[in-house]
């Protein structure tokens, strides 16, 4: 998967279960336009911060392919 692509499906499961992207930030402790910047693509940063989001989402990543 490409950044953009798990952008699109972080920002799709956040909004399906009803969550601003304000509040996910703020579980995440992490700002809001880095949570913007992961949804959209630009984020190219830490990977516990991409395990943080997809852990407050109950979703899974996998590492290495």
């Amino acid at each position: 998967m490409t950044q953009e692509q798990i952008g699109k499906r972080i920002a799709e499961e956040r909004k399906a279960q009803g969550i601003s992207i304000r509040e996910m930030a703020k579980r995440c402790n992490i700002s809001t336009t880095t949570l913007q910047g992961v949804e959209k693509g630009w984020y190219d940063g830490k990977l516990a911060t991409y395990l943080k989001i997809a852990e407050r989402l109950n979703l899974s990543i996998k590492v290495g392919e």
